[in-house]
């Protein structure tokens, strides 16, 4: 009887893995999905449609919009243990592409432009099980250009 307790609790810490619950990345599962979002600066109202899947073996979460016209990018978000810090890279169809570094709960991630803007920030926001907002602001020729977004699940 005794080793057929020991046998079991070697298979149980053998089959122990961290929690996913430690992995900041699966925290972002909330997302995953199609979301209808309209996205706000001033008068300029554009609805946009945003799909997200993991990717690369779940060590990221890709994002991909599309609006009225056939534009659209794509994001990939990632969690770096060792910085405690979410990275995001956005691409854009002319080649271009952006890079983020943010702190904060998953839920509530402000991040920083780091290149090619360093004036850049982004401030995310899961506000309820079907909606999440991002609040953008940047600094161009010595003016401010702030803009919200608000998301909804499709």
């Amino acid at each position: 009887m005794r080793f057929v307790i020991a046998v079991a609790l070697l298979l149980g810490a053998i089959g122990t893995t961290p929690s996913s619950r430690s992995d900041p990345m699966t925290s972002l599962r909330f997302l995953v999905g199609n979301w209808t979002c309209t996205y706000h600066q001033g008068p300029s109202r554009v609805t946009y449609k945003a799909a997200f899947e993991y990717a690369l073996a779940g060590n990221w979460l890709r994002e991909r919009d599309v609006w009225t016209g056939g534009g659209g990018d794509e994001a990939l978000f990632t969690y770096q243990p060792k910085q405690h810090a979410w990275i995001v890279v956005v691409v854009e169809p002319d080649r271009s592409a952006t890079l983020f570094k943010g702190t904060g709960p998953p839920a509530h991630v402000f991040y920083r432009g780091i290149y090619p803007d360093t004036s850049m920030s982004e401030h995310i926001d899961h506000t309820s099980p079907t909606q999440y907002t991002i609040h953008f602001s940047q600094t161009a020729k010595g003016k401010t250009i702030t803009s919200n977004d608000v998301c909804t699940r499709s």
